[in-house]
């Protein structure tokens, strides 16, 4: 384990609050019809370089307070892989739903050093208000004269 931590940060993975990603995390959007109820897929891009797996996990927070994990996953190793290579792109999507209206994130982050992140922020609005059908009624017998 020691020597996986020692790896990771002396291959150059940038550890810290990364606004629009780093040198592991390229980008993460959340996706969808951002109303409560409906499902929305949170889409994590990344690079990898490194001769060592690297588990990803995502969750759904609404402040700093847990809502649900959304989605894990394990990068495979890059077979002799350093700094120096050229990185091989990896794309994973989570899909998930939120309950309530508000303001929530969804971070990606790297379990051995959760420094290492990724955020998006979104809003959720109010359920989609569903309009019933007009009933119709049963056929009228001919009433005509």
């Amino acid at each position: 384990m020691v020597i996986a931590c020692l790896l990771l940060s002396g291959c150059g993975i940038g550890f810290g609050d990364p606004p629009e990603g780093n040198e592991f995390f390229e980008s993460l959007n959340v996706t969808g019809d951002k109303r409560a109820g409906e499902q929305l897929t949170a889409a994590v891009a990344m690079t990898q370089n490194y001769a060592v797996e690297i588990t990803v996990e995502c969750e759904l927070r609404r402040g700093k307070d847990l809502v649900k994990p959304i989605g894990r996953d394990v990068v495979p190793a890059f077979p002799n892989g350093t700094p120096d290579q050229t990185p091989f792109p990896i794309n994973y999507s989570f899909d998930f739903t939120v309950d309530d209206a508000g303001t929530y994130k969804v971070d990606c982050f790297t379990p051995l050093d959760e420094d290492n992140f990724i955020r998006d922020e979104f809003k959720i609005g109010a359920a989609a208000e569903i309009t019933p059908m007009p009933t119709l009624g049963a056929s009228q017998p001919d009433t005509q004269p």
